[in-house]
């Protein structure tokens, strides 16, 4: 039975690890060719694996075709170039998927002026860079879906400098759709309800700060149900869903089918399940 992202091409941005690595494993499993797209091509820390080329590996095993690319996000020549390489291998853009993100030490108050500068090259110019340069792709065939990675530091109490760029994305991700929707370009915003085990939460930071979770919490929800709600997503058009940001329980109780809402509401936490019923 073919995959329900059976002939997609995707490109999915900061898929060297954590969520990126898991949505390219997910969209393989679907069917789709996928795009890895990132900076990292050898692992120079332990406590952050990882790298293109061994996400080209899971996809493969997943028996889906991969296509690893360097990628800068924060440089448009690198989006740029990463693109043409896609457009010149499989010939169209059906997904992207802007994840790539960065998240520096130290607060508002204390962040090094270099490190906000990146934060916002990287988790905000480079998510527009990428749209732009698909966009045309997109455009010609009349056909696409856009789907921006959020957090929940977007609208964490408090706020952050981390928030502050994703909140960037949630506004961007809703005057894209406006502008996009009679072009037949789905654009959306999705974000995990909270932490999932990934190689970036687990990286230890200051006290406060998100991060420095324990591997093997039994608190955090496992990344299947994010992975299908961002499947689901990718399934999407102007006329069933779009400018929408929500949390994957809020995606799978909105877009999931009976069986899938009861699968994933037995495997995930209570704050998941809850999140999933407000």
């Amino acid at each position: 039975m073919a995959g329900r992202l059976e002939g997609k091409v995707a490109i999915i941005t900061g898929a060297s690890r954590g969520l990126g690595e898991y949505c390219a494993v997910g969209y393989a499993r679907e069917g789709a060719k996928v795009a890895i797209a990132a900076r990292t091509t050898e692992e120079k820390d332990p406590r952050l694996p990882g790298t293109i080329y061994h996400t080209a590996e899971l996809v493969e095993e997943a028996g889906g075709e991969a296509f690893a690319v360097v990628c800068n996000v924060a440089d448009y020549e690198s989006v740029e170039n990463m693109t043409q390489q896609v457009l010149e291998k499989w010939g169209q853009i059906d997904i992207l998927m802007t994840n790539a993100a960065v998240q520096p030490p130290g607060f508002v108050s204390t962040i090094q002026i270099r490190h906000w500068e990146l934060e916002f090259k990287v988790n905000v110019h480079g998510p527009f860079y990428c749209i732009r340069a698909a966009l045309p792709s997109m455009l010609e065939r009349e056909s696409g879906n856009i789907i921006n990675i959020s957090s929940v530091a977007a609208r964490a109490e408090g706020g952050s400098h981390y928030g502050a760029t994703k909140r960037a994305i949630e506004s961007m991700t809703l005057g894209l759709a406006n502008e996009l929707k009679d072009k037949g370009i789905a654009v959306n915003c999705l974000k995990p309800v909270g932490g999932i085990e990934t190689p970036g939460l687990l990286f230890g930071r200051a006290p406060g700060q998100v991060g420095g979770g324990q591997r093997g919490n039994p608190g955090l929800p496992a990344p299947d149900s994010y992975v299908d709600a961002a499947v689901l997503l990718a399934l999407q058009t102007p006329e069933t869903f779009t400018g929408e940001v929500h949390n994957d329980a809020e995606v799978i109780r909105l877009l999931a089918d009976d069986a899938a809402r009861e699968k994933f509401r037995r495997m995930n936490p209570e704050n998941w399940v809850n999140a999933m019923s407000a």
